[in-house]
Protein backbone atom coordinates (compact mmCIF):
# COMPACT_ATOMS: atom_id res chain seq x y z
CA UNK A 1 0.00 0.00 0.00
CA UNK A 2 2.73 2.50 1.02
CA UNK A 3 4.73 1.65 -2.58
CA UNK A 4 1.28 2.27 -4.59
CA UNK A 5 1.33 5.59 -2.77
CA UNK A 6 4.30 6.46 -3.51
CA UNK A 7 4.12 5.30 -7.09
CA UNK A 8 1.24 7.95 -7.55
CA UNK A 9 3.12 10.61 -5.86
CA UNK A 10 5.94 10.06 -8.70
CA UNK A 11 3.56 10.48 -11.61
CA UNK A 12 2.18 13.23 -10.30
CA UNK A 13 4.71 14.95 -9.54
CA UNK A 14 6.07 13.99 -13.09
CA UNK A 15 2.88 15.47 -14.66
CA UNK A 16 2.98 18.65 -12.44
CA UNK A 17 6.78 19.26 -13.63
CA UNK A 18 5.78 18.73 -17.28
CA UNK A 19 2.79 21.17 -17.32
CA UNK A 20 4.15 24.09 -15.25
CA UNK A 21 7.73 23.88 -16.40
CA UNK A 22 7.78 23.02 -20.27
CA UNK A 23 5.45 25.49 -21.60
CA UNK A 24 8.16 28.32 -20.06
CA UNK A 25 11.11 26.48 -21.45
CA UNK A 26 9.89 26.60 -24.53
CA UNK A 27 10.30 30.22 -24.98
CA UNK A 28 14.37 29.51 -24.51
CA UNK A 29 16.48 28.39 -27.09
CA UNK A 30 17.98 25.65 -24.34
CA UNK A 31 14.31 24.46 -23.61
CA UNK A 32 14.61 21.27 -25.97
CA UNK A 33 17.99 20.16 -23.92
CA UNK A 34 16.31 21.04 -20.34
CA UNK A 35 13.36 18.66 -21.45
CA UNK A 36 15.54 16.30 -21.99
CA UNK A 37 17.07 16.45 -19.08
CA UNK A 38 14.19 16.94 -16.82
CA UNK A 39 12.35 13.58 -18.83
CA UNK A 40 15.32 11.70 -18.36
CA UNK A 41 15.98 12.13 -14.42
CA UNK A 42 11.97 11.63 -13.75
CA UNK A 43 11.73 8.64 -16.11
CA UNK A 44 14.94 7.35 -14.36
CA UNK A 45 13.46 7.87 -10.76
CA UNK A 46 10.45 6.25 -11.53
CA UNK A 47 11.96 3.36 -13.17
CA UNK A 48 13.87 2.65 -9.90
CA UNK A 49 11.27 3.75 -7.71
CA UNK A 50 10.41 1.13 -4.79
CA UNK A 51 7.47 -1.82 -6.61
CA UNK A 52 9.31 -1.36 -10.03
CA UNK A 53 12.55 -3.11 -9.84
CA UNK A 54 14.37 -0.24 -7.79
CA UNK A 55 15.64 0.56 -4.51
CA UNK A 56 15.90 4.30 -4.53
CA UNK A 57 14.21 6.60 -1.86
CA UNK A 58 11.77 9.74 -2.02
CA UNK A 59 14.61 12.01 -1.21
CA UNK A 60 16.31 11.36 -4.54
CA UNK A 61 12.92 11.99 -6.57
CA UNK A 62 13.19 15.30 -4.62
CA UNK A 63 16.43 15.83 -5.21
CA UNK A 64 16.15 15.34 -9.02
CA UNK A 65 13.45 17.59 -9.66
CA UNK A 66 15.19 20.38 -7.04
CA UNK A 67 17.65 20.33 -9.07
CA UNK A 68 16.32 20.54 -12.53
CA UNK A 69 14.30 23.71 -11.10
CA UNK A 70 18.12 24.94 -10.21
CA UNK A 71 18.67 24.28 -13.92
CA UNK A 72 15.87 26.39 -14.97
CA UNK A 73 16.16 29.38 -12.67
CA UNK A 74 20.05 29.77 -13.92
CA UNK A 75 18.80 29.56 -17.38
CA UNK A 76 16.23 32.30 -17.10
CA UNK A 77 18.05 34.00 -15.19
CA UNK A 78 20.98 34.56 -17.81
CA UNK A 79 18.43 34.61 -20.56
CA UNK A 80 16.83 37.84 -19.13
CA UNK A 81 20.24 39.12 -18.04
CA UNK A 82 21.26 39.18 -21.78
CA UNK A 83 18.44 40.66 -22.73
CA UNK A 84 18.63 43.59 -20.55
CA UNK A 85 22.48 44.20 -21.24
CA UNK A 86 21.50 43.75 -24.89
CA UNK A 87 19.62 46.79 -24.98
CA UNK A 88 20.01 49.68 -26.20
CA UNK A 89 20.20 52.90 -24.04
CA UNK A 90 17.76 54.67 -26.42
CA UNK A 91 15.55 51.80 -27.40
CA UNK A 92 15.08 51.41 -23.20
CA UNK A 93 13.75 55.07 -23.39
CA UNK A 94 11.23 55.81 -25.77
CA UNK A 95 9.09 58.80 -26.45
CA UNK A 96 5.76 59.63 -27.93
CA UNK A 97 4.75 62.09 -30.22
CA UNK A 98 2.05 64.03 -32.50
CA UNK A 99 2.29 65.50 -35.17
CA UNK A 100 -0.74 67.42 -36.02
CA UNK A 101 -0.36 68.26 -39.84
CA UNK A 102 -2.96 71.06 -41.23
CA UNK A 103 -3.56 68.39 -44.31
CA UNK A 104 -3.33 64.98 -45.09
CA UNK A 105 -1.80 63.84 -48.14
CA UNK A 106 1.08 62.78 -49.64
CA UNK A 107 2.63 65.73 -50.70
CA UNK A 108 4.30 68.36 -48.96
CA UNK A 109 2.99 67.43 -45.86
CA UNK A 110 3.16 63.65 -46.18
CA UNK A 111 6.99 64.33 -46.91
CA UNK A 112 7.27 65.67 -43.49
CA UNK A 113 6.07 62.75 -41.82
CA UNK A 114 8.17 60.34 -44.36
CA UNK A 115 11.18 62.49 -42.73
CA UNK A 116 9.46 61.89 -39.12
CA UNK A 117 8.90 58.15 -39.75
CA UNK A 118 12.73 57.98 -40.95
CA UNK A 119 13.45 59.78 -37.52
CA UNK A 120 11.75 57.47 -35.53
CA UNK A 121 13.37 54.32 -36.51
CA UNK A 122 17.18 56.15 -36.03
CA UNK A 123 16.26 58.16 -33.08
CA UNK A 124 13.49 54.86 -31.47
CA UNK A 125 10.98 56.98 -31.37
CA UNK A 126 7.15 56.42 -31.99
CA UNK A 127 5.38 59.94 -33.75
CA UNK A 128 1.85 59.21 -34.38
CA UNK A 129 0.24 61.87 -37.73
CA UNK A 130 -2.70 63.61 -37.65
CA UNK A 131 -4.09 65.67 -40.62
CA UNK A 132 -7.44 66.89 -42.13
CA UNK A 133 -8.38 66.86 -45.73
CA UNK A 134 -9.61 70.60 -45.61
CA UNK A 135 -7.89 73.37 -43.72
CA UNK A 136 -10.37 73.01 -40.49
CA UNK A 137 -8.59 75.31 -38.09
CA UNK A 138 -11.64 75.03 -35.56
CA UNK A 139 -11.39 71.07 -35.87
CA UNK A 140 -7.56 71.47 -35.86
CA UNK A 141 -7.33 73.11 -32.11
CA UNK A 142 -9.45 70.33 -30.98
CA UNK A 143 -7.37 67.71 -32.01
CA UNK A 144 -3.95 70.05 -30.66
CA UNK A 145 -6.29 69.88 -27.24
CA UNK A 146 -7.04 65.94 -27.38
CA UNK A 147 -3.82 65.49 -28.00
CA UNK A 148 -2.48 67.24 -25.21
CA UNK A 149 -4.51 64.99 -23.19
CA UNK A 150 -2.82 62.09 -23.48
CA UNK A 151 0.45 63.58 -22.30
CA UNK A 152 2.38 62.84 -25.35
CA UNK A 153 6.58 64.14 -24.62
CA UNK A 154 6.12 65.95 -27.73
CA UNK A 155 4.16 68.13 -30.13
CA UNK A 156 4.88 69.17 -33.80
CA UNK A 157 3.15 71.13 -36.00
CA UNK A 158 2.47 74.61 -37.92
CA UNK A 159 2.20 77.18 -36.62
CA UNK A 160 -1.29 79.11 -37.45
CA UNK A 161 -2.31 82.51 -36.85
CA UNK A 162 -5.68 81.54 -35.55
CA UNK A 163 -7.09 82.46 -32.51
CA UNK A 164 -8.72 79.09 -31.63
CA UNK A 165 -5.15 76.91 -32.50
CA UNK A 166 -2.92 80.01 -30.94
CA UNK A 167 -5.04 79.22 -27.14
CA UNK A 168 -4.82 75.45 -27.68
CA UNK A 169 -0.99 75.61 -28.37
CA UNK A 170 -0.71 78.19 -25.39
CA UNK A 171 -2.57 75.43 -23.39
CA UNK A 172 -0.63 72.73 -24.62
CA UNK A 173 2.46 74.38 -23.45
CA UNK A 174 1.56 75.35 -19.99
CA UNK A 175 0.90 71.63 -19.50
CA UNK A 176 4.55 71.16 -19.81
CA UNK A 177 4.40 69.84 -23.52
CA UNK A 178 7.28 70.58 -25.50
CA UNK A 179 6.12 71.99 -28.99
CA UNK A 180 8.27 72.12 -32.20
CA UNK A 181 6.74 74.56 -34.92
CA UNK A 182 7.55 73.67 -38.74
CA UNK A 183 6.38 75.40 -42.06
CA UNK A 184 4.67 78.13 -40.30
CA UNK A 185 6.15 80.09 -37.22
CA UNK A 186 4.11 82.01 -34.39
CA UNK A 187 6.37 83.40 -31.93
CA UNK A 188 3.05 83.88 -29.48
CA UNK A 189 3.89 80.19 -28.68
CA UNK A 190 6.15 79.12 -25.67
CA UNK A 191 7.71 76.47 -28.37
CA UNK A 192 11.00 74.79 -27.96
CA UNK A 193 11.96 75.78 -31.78
CA UNK A 194 11.16 76.70 -35.21
CA UNK A 195 12.33 74.68 -38.41
CA UNK A 196 11.57 75.25 -41.79
CA UNK A 197 12.51 77.44 -44.71
CA UNK A 198 13.16 81.55 -44.14
CA UNK A 199 9.91 82.55 -45.94
CA UNK A 200 11.25 85.93 -46.90
CA UNK A 201 14.35 84.68 -48.76
CA UNK A 202 12.14 82.56 -50.11
CA UNK A 203 10.09 84.97 -51.40
CA UNK A 204 13.18 87.27 -52.78
CA UNK A 205 14.29 84.20 -54.33
CA UNK A 206 11.09 83.75 -56.54
CA UNK A 207 11.55 87.64 -57.23
CA UNK A 208 14.79 87.19 -58.52
CA UNK A 209 13.40 83.95 -61.15
CA UNK A 210 10.50 86.35 -62.29
CA UNK A 211 12.62 89.28 -63.08
CA UNK A 212 14.74 87.01 -64.77
CA UNK A 213 12.01 85.22 -67.01
CA UNK A 214 10.39 88.51 -67.98
CA UNK A 215 11.99 90.74 -70.15
CA UNK A 216 10.90 93.92 -69.40
CA UNK A 217 8.50 94.95 -66.61
CA UNK A 218 6.73 93.01 -64.32
CA UNK A 219 2.98 93.09 -63.94
CA UNK A 220 2.15 89.72 -61.18
CA UNK A 221 -0.64 88.56 -60.21
CA UNK A 222 0.49 86.81 -56.35
CA UNK A 223 -2.38 83.86 -55.34
CA UNK A 224 -1.68 82.64 -51.80
CA UNK A 225 -3.70 80.37 -50.13
CA UNK A 226 -4.49 82.19 -46.78
CA UNK A 227 -3.85 86.15 -45.61
CA UNK A 228 -3.58 84.73 -41.99
CA UNK A 229 -0.67 82.37 -42.80
CA UNK A 230 2.57 84.35 -41.68
CA UNK A 231 4.71 81.80 -44.00
CA UNK A 232 2.46 83.27 -47.01
CA UNK A 233 2.60 86.90 -45.82
CA UNK A 234 6.46 86.45 -45.38
CA UNK A 235 6.77 85.13 -49.27
CA UNK A 236 4.74 87.76 -50.61
CA UNK A 237 6.79 90.18 -48.80
CA UNK A 238 10.29 89.20 -50.10
CA UNK A 239 8.61 88.76 -53.67
CA UNK A 240 7.10 92.50 -53.51
CA UNK A 241 10.59 93.65 -52.14
CA UNK A 242 13.05 91.79 -54.72
CA UNK A 243 10.44 93.11 -57.79
CA UNK A 244 10.45 96.94 -56.26
CA UNK A 245 14.40 96.76 -56.90
CA UNK A 246 13.34 96.67 -60.76
CA UNK A 247 11.78 99.95 -62.46
CA UNK A 248 8.13 99.01 -63.64
CA UNK A 249 8.37 95.74 -61.59
CA UNK A 250 5.22 95.05 -59.14
CA UNK A 251 2.81 93.08 -58.03
CA UNK A 252 -0.55 94.20 -59.72
CA UNK A 253 -3.09 91.93 -57.61
CA UNK A 254 -3.37 89.26 -54.28
CA UNK A 255 -5.89 86.63 -55.14
CA UNK A 256 -6.56 84.21 -52.22
CA UNK A 257 -7.84 81.26 -52.80
CA UNK A 258 -8.38 79.55 -49.35
CA UNK A 259 -6.83 76.45 -50.76
CA UNK A 260 -9.82 75.60 -53.08
CA UNK A 261 -8.92 73.80 -55.81
CA UNK A 262 -12.20 74.30 -57.33
CA UNK A 263 -12.31 77.91 -55.71
CA UNK A 264 -8.90 78.48 -58.25
CA UNK A 265 -9.78 77.18 -61.02
CA UNK A 266 -12.85 79.78 -61.49
CA UNK A 267 -11.00 82.36 -59.84
CA UNK A 268 -7.47 82.74 -61.91
CA UNK A 269 -9.90 82.41 -65.66
CA UNK A 270 -11.64 85.84 -64.63
CA UNK A 271 -8.92 87.63 -63.26
CA UNK A 272 -6.94 87.15 -66.15
CA UNK A 273 -9.83 88.40 -68.32
CA UNK A 274 -10.28 91.34 -65.75
CA UNK A 275 -6.52 91.94 -65.24
CA UNK A 276 -4.92 91.83 -69.43
CA UNK A 277 -1.71 93.51 -68.54
CA UNK A 278 -0.94 90.74 -66.03
CA UNK A 279 2.13 89.07 -67.41
CA UNK A 280 3.34 86.82 -64.53
CA UNK A 281 1.94 85.07 -61.70
CA UNK A 282 3.47 84.05 -58.34
CA UNK A 283 1.85 80.66 -56.33
CA UNK A 284 3.26 81.43 -53.24
CA UNK A 285 1.56 77.61 -51.93
CA UNK A 286 1.50 74.45 -52.88
CA UNK A 287 -2.47 74.10 -54.15
CA UNK A 288 -2.75 77.05 -56.59
CA UNK A 289 1.04 75.63 -58.04
CA UNK A 290 -0.25 72.59 -58.83
CA UNK A 291 -2.87 73.64 -61.39
CA UNK A 292 -1.63 77.12 -62.69
CA UNK A 293 0.03 75.41 -65.22
CA UNK A 294 -3.31 73.18 -66.22
CA UNK A 295 -5.55 75.95 -65.97
CA UNK A 296 -3.15 78.77 -68.36
CA UNK A 297 -3.06 75.60 -71.36
CA UNK A 298 -6.90 75.13 -71.14
CA UNK A 299 -7.02 78.98 -71.75
CA UNK A 300 -5.52 78.97 -75.15
CA UNK A 301 -2.42 80.11 -76.70
CA UNK A 302 -2.72 83.98 -76.02
CA UNK A 303 -1.69 83.36 -72.03
CA UNK A 304 1.15 80.95 -73.20
CA UNK A 305 3.33 84.22 -72.56
CA UNK A 306 2.75 84.45 -68.85
CA UNK A 307 5.65 83.51 -66.73
CA UNK A 308 4.66 81.75 -63.50
CA UNK A 309 6.83 80.94 -60.65
CA UNK A 310 5.87 78.26 -57.75
CA UNK A 311 6.36 76.66 -54.96
CA UNK A 312 6.65 72.58 -54.71
CA UNK A 313 7.50 69.95 -56.51
CA UNK A 314 4.81 67.58 -56.76
CA UNK A 315 4.49 65.49 -60.22
CA UNK A 316 2.79 68.16 -62.10
CA UNK A 317 4.60 71.08 -60.94
CA UNK A 318 8.52 69.43 -61.82
CA UNK A 319 6.54 68.31 -64.79
CA UNK A 320 5.12 72.08 -65.72
CA UNK A 321 8.75 73.00 -65.09
CA UNK A 322 10.27 70.46 -67.50
CA UNK A 323 7.95 71.41 -70.36
CA UNK A 324 8.87 75.81 -69.73
CA UNK A 325 4.98 76.15 -68.83
CA UNK A 326 6.65 77.33 -65.35
CA UNK A 327 10.01 79.18 -64.84
CA UNK A 328 10.78 77.83 -62.03
CA UNK A 329 9.66 76.34 -58.57
CA UNK A 330 10.91 77.09 -55.21
CA UNK A 331 11.19 73.87 -53.45
CA UNK A 332 12.55 72.90 -49.86
CA UNK A 333 13.74 69.19 -48.65
CA UNK A 334 10.43 68.97 -46.82
CA UNK A 335 11.78 65.36 -45.26
CA UNK A 336 14.30 67.14 -43.61
CA UNK A 337 12.25 69.25 -42.04
CA UNK A 338 10.66 66.71 -40.36
CA UNK A 339 13.30 64.87 -39.52
CA UNK A 340 14.83 67.75 -37.68
CA UNK A 341 11.94 68.05 -35.48
CA UNK A 342 11.42 64.85 -34.30
CA UNK A 343 15.47 65.27 -33.71
CA UNK A 344 14.95 67.99 -31.84
CA UNK A 345 11.80 66.51 -29.15
CA UNK A 346 14.39 63.59 -28.97
CA UNK A 347 17.17 65.55 -27.93
CA UNK A 348 15.02 67.54 -25.64
CA UNK A 349 13.82 64.29 -24.21
CA UNK A 350 17.97 63.57 -23.46
CA UNK A 351 18.45 67.00 -21.83
CA UNK A 352 19.84 68.62 -24.40
CA UNK A 353 17.94 72.26 -25.95
CA UNK A 354 17.82 73.20 -29.44
CA UNK A 355 21.05 75.58 -30.00
CA UNK A 356 18.91 77.70 -31.81
CA UNK A 357 15.01 78.76 -31.60
CA UNK A 358 15.12 79.32 -35.55
CA UNK A 359 16.13 76.58 -37.55
CA UNK A 360 16.08 77.47 -41.13
CA UNK A 361 16.82 75.05 -43.94
CA UNK A 362 17.38 75.82 -48.02
CA UNK A 363 15.03 76.76 -50.15
CA UNK A 364 16.05 75.73 -53.64
CA UNK A 365 15.31 77.32 -56.90
CA UNK A 366 14.35 74.86 -59.65
CA UNK A 367 14.17 75.52 -63.37
CA UNK A 368 14.73 73.09 -66.33
CA UNK A 369 18.50 73.71 -66.33
CA UNK A 370 18.95 71.86 -62.82
CA UNK A 371 16.08 70.16 -62.69
CA UNK A 372 17.85 66.81 -63.35
CA UNK A 373 17.79 64.46 -60.34
CA UNK A 374 14.87 66.15 -58.43
CA UNK A 375 12.20 63.90 -57.16
CA UNK A 376 8.94 64.40 -56.07
CA UNK A 377 7.66 64.51 -52.75
CA UNK A 378 7.70 60.78 -50.81
CA UNK A 379 5.45 59.35 -48.17
CA UNK A 380 5.51 55.65 -48.85
CA UNK A 381 4.71 54.20 -45.55
CA UNK A 382 3.22 57.20 -43.95
CA UNK A 383 -0.53 56.59 -42.25
CA UNK A 384 -2.44 59.58 -41.28
CA UNK A 385 -4.94 59.27 -38.35
CA UNK A 386 -8.02 61.49 -39.93
CA UNK A 387 -9.46 63.56 -37.10
CA UNK A 388 -12.53 61.96 -37.69
CA UNK A 389 -11.01 58.68 -36.54
CA UNK A 390 -10.37 56.69 -39.76
CA UNK A 391 -6.67 55.79 -41.12
CA UNK A 392 -5.30 57.04 -44.39
CA UNK A 393 -2.81 55.17 -46.15
CA UNK A 394 -0.61 57.21 -48.06
CA UNK A 395 0.68 57.56 -51.51
CA UNK A 396 -2.63 60.02 -52.49
CA UNK A 397 -2.76 62.35 -54.72
CA UNK A 398 0.58 64.84 -54.20
CA UNK A 399 -0.74 68.42 -53.19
Amino acid sequence: MFVKKNVRFCTYAKSCCFAVVRPVLRLFSGGIQIQKIMVYFLQMEYNNFPGNGGNVTMRKVFNGLLLLFFIFVWILFFRVLKMDYGRSPQSAGDYRFTFISPFANAGYWGSIAYGMKAADELYHTNTKFIGFMESEPERMSEAIRSAACSEPDGLITAGNSDERVIAALKDAASQGIPIVLIDNDSREIDRLCYIGIDDYEAGRLAGKDMAAAVSGPVCAAAIIGSASNENQRERLRGFEDELALRPGCFVETVMEANYSLLAFREMLPRLLRDNPRINAIFCAEGYSSIIAGEILNAMGPEYDDIQVVVFGKTEEILNHVASGRYYSTIIQESDQMGNLAVEALRQYQDGIAPEQDTIYIDSISITRENLEGVNIYESEGVIWHLYNGNLLPTPQREN
